[in-house]
Parts: structure tokens; sequence; C-alpha cells
């Protein structure tokens, strides 16, 4: 019986644990990439979002109006002047130069 009480308390908290996972959300927005010191930005009228991907390919866009698809946190604000972390799924490429 007791052995019966351990497991299920086991099981409780391995419960807890990984439901406190965070839920994300796949989102596409249209900006100028931007690279400072290292840290890829997305620049949108409304919003900035800081680029979480591969380096070498973020680095080809750099200075570009892209399209960029990707995961965002759910439960993260979305505020004007707060960058958003944006892990990059996707890139695509609308024109050479930022307007």
């Amino acid at each position: 019986m007791r052995k019966a009480y351990v497991l299920l308390a086991v099981l409780l908290f391995l419960t807890q644990c990984f439901g406190e996972q965070t839920s994300q959300t796949t989102i596409t927005v249209s900006g100028c990439v931007m690279n400072t010191n290292g840290t890829f930005k997305l620049l949108t009228p409304g919003q900035t979002y800081v680029l979480k991907g591969h380096q070498s390919a973020l680095f080809s866009y750099n200075g570009k109006l892209a399209e960029v698809t990707g995961k965002v946190d759910s439960t993260q604000n979305s505020s004007p002047g707060i960058p958003v972390v944006l892990h990059v799924t996707k890139l695509k490429k609308l024109a050479d130069f930022c307007h």
C-alpha cells in the first residue's frame, strides 16, 4: 500500500512539472531584419521581435525586408516597446532593402 502512495505522489509531481510547459503560437509577420551586436531583430511598425534561429540563415537577411514565420510564447505580452522572442521556422525575402 505504501508503494502505491509513493507512486501516486511521483505521478502527481511529474504531471505538475510537465503541465507547466509554455504553449506556443505560430505567427507570420513582415518587417525589416536588423543585426545589432549579434542579436537579430525584426522591426515592424507596431512591434519589435527578437529572432532566434540559425545565425548564418538570419545573417543573409540582414537589412532586408522579410516575411518571418515562427513560434512565440502565447503567454508573453506583446506590448509596443517590449520585444517579443520569435523562434524562426521560415524566412522569405520580400525586398532587398527596407523602406
